[in-house]
C-alpha cells in the first residue's frame, strides 16, 4: 500500500511539459467581416432591407441571412454566393411574409460563421 502512494506520489509531482509550437509556415489569420456601409434599412415599399459588404473575404462562399420577426421566431431565410471580387449583396424581407410592426433582426452568417445581428423596429 505505501509503495503504491509513492508512486502516485512521485508522478504526481512531475512538472508538465509544453512543447513549443512553431512560428514557421502557420498561417496569418484573416478574420471575414462586415464593412461599416452594410445595414438593414426600411425598403421604399415598407419591407426591411439588408445591405451585405463583406470585408476580408479570401475565397468564395455561401452568404446566409435568416430573418426573425417580433415574435421571435424565424420566418424566412435566404443566400447568396459571393466571390472576391463581389464581395456585396442585398437581401429584401421574401413577399410572402406580412411586415408586422415590431422588431425585426436580421442574422448574417458567411461560411457557418456567424458575423453579426441587425435590429430594425418597423412602426
Amino acid at each position: 500500500m505505501a509503495a503504491t502512494l509513492t508512486v502516485i506520489g512521485l508522478t504526481a509531482c512531475r512538472p508538465l511539459y509544453f512543447p513549443p509550437v512553431p512560428n514557421d509556415g502557420l498561417p496569418e489569420p484573416s478574420p471575414v467581416r462586415l464593412a461599416n456601409e452594410s445595414g438593414l434599412t426600411v425598403g421604399e415599399d415598407g419591407r426591411p432591407a439588408l445591405r451585405v459588404v463583406v470585408v476580408g473575404l479570401a475565397g468564395a462562399g455561401w452568404l446566409a441571412v435568416q430573418w426573425f420577426g417580433p415574435h421571435g421566431g424565424e420566418v424566412a431565410s435566404e443566400s447568396a454566393w459571393l466571390e472576391p471580387d463581389a464581395p456585396s449583396a442585398e437581401f429584401v424581407l421574401p413577399a410572402d411574409v406580412s411586415p408586422a410592426s415590431g422588431e425585426w433582426r436580421a442574422v448574417v452568417s458567411f461560411g457557418g460563421r456567424l458575423l453579426r445581428q441587425y435590429l430594425l423596429v418597423l412602426p
